[in-house]
């Protein structure tokens, strides 16, 4: 008898509790967040599918939105960003950074934070450097919407005149030199910026190229999102890498921030020579650099 009721209250316990946890996890997997919030009134019990994000709209219902979603709603005040609620969803969060790194009206924000910040620009460059040495494509990442945009190939083929190392190592690499003086090869889109002059040998006359630069017209609340990822130095990582991950965000940034990241690569002898035969080998970008007279001095 001593042993039936322990075994009696354990069962009554069981039968009081499983029904509510059962339920709760029912109703977040089938209900909508709007009716899990008027069920449970708790923001830690609202879910959402996944691939889905968890926010805040401007008359205080929650909602789950695709992450590019999720931005436009912050953008245009239908939304509020609430960093408590992802923090609690590293997941979601996670899903978030990845549609910032592909934004660009961010991303052309975020660049300005970097560059007025001399202390995070070198350490994301070191740590970018660090990782296109690991991983050979993130420097076709990087390279990609340089040499295949015609207006960024003259901002490149700036910054590399600019780079004393980089001029040496190209003029001492015959491959290089033997390739620009060749005839045009195929039929390649790039034909039209052909040069009539060796801009890597000795009577090469450089002219530099202005960039132009985007301006950032988001919404105060966008504002705050961006500088809650900034302010915490695990996710500002985490983004750096997302960013050099992404090569739709390698080409936003290629026109913003080309200088100090092609620097930083060149100033490597290893990458540059990885990056001397990543542009060797695109045609476009070949053709629109090679030298019309084939019997000048290399």
């Amino acid at each position: 008898m001593n042993f039936k009721l322990p075994f009696l209250f354990i069962m009554i316990l069981a039968i009081a509790v499983s029904p509510s946890i059962f339920e709760n996890s029912f109703a977040q997997q089938q209900i909508t967040p709007h009716q899990q919030w008027k069920k449970f009134a708790d923001p830690d019990m609202l879910t959402c599918k996944p691939g889905h994000l968890l926010i805040q709209k401007s008359n205080g219902n929650p909602a789950c939105v695709m992450p590019s979603t999720y931005l436009k709603l912050i953008d245009r005040g239908y939304g509020s960003h609430n960093q408590s609620m992802m923090d609690k969803r590293p997941e979601m969060m996670n899903h978030l950074m990845n549609s910032m790194a592909s934004n660009e009206k961010l991303m052309t924000h975020w660049h300005e934070m970097m560059q007025k910040n001399p202390n995070i620009m070198k350490s994301t460059m070191n740590d970018w450097i660090s990782q296109i040495k690991k991983n050979p494509e993130l420097l076709k990442n990087l390279l990609d919407p340089m040499t295949s945009e015609p207006e960024l190939r003259e901002k490149m083929i700036a910054t590399m005149k600019n780079h004393p190392q980089m001029e040496n190592h190209l003029k001492s690499h015959s491959m290089w030199m033997d390739s620009i003086h060749q005839p045009m090869m195929g039929s390649g889109m790039g034909q039209g910026m052909h040069q009539s002059g060796c801009m890597w040998c000795s009577d090469y006359e450089h002219n530099s190229m202005n960039s132009h630069k985007m301006t950032m017209a988001g919404s105060t609340k966008m504002m705050d999102m961006i500088h809650h990822v900034w302010i915490n130095s695990e996710m500002t990582r985490d983004m750096h890498t997302m960013m050099l991950e992404d090569p739709s965000h390698m080409a936003m940034m290629s026109n913003q921030m080309m200088e100090p990241i092609l620097n930083a690569v060149m100033d490597d002898e290893n990458l540059r020579e990885q990056m001397i035969e990543l542009m060797l080998q695109h045609k476009d970008f070949m053709n629109s650099i090679r030298h019309e007279n084939p019997e000048a001095n290399h």
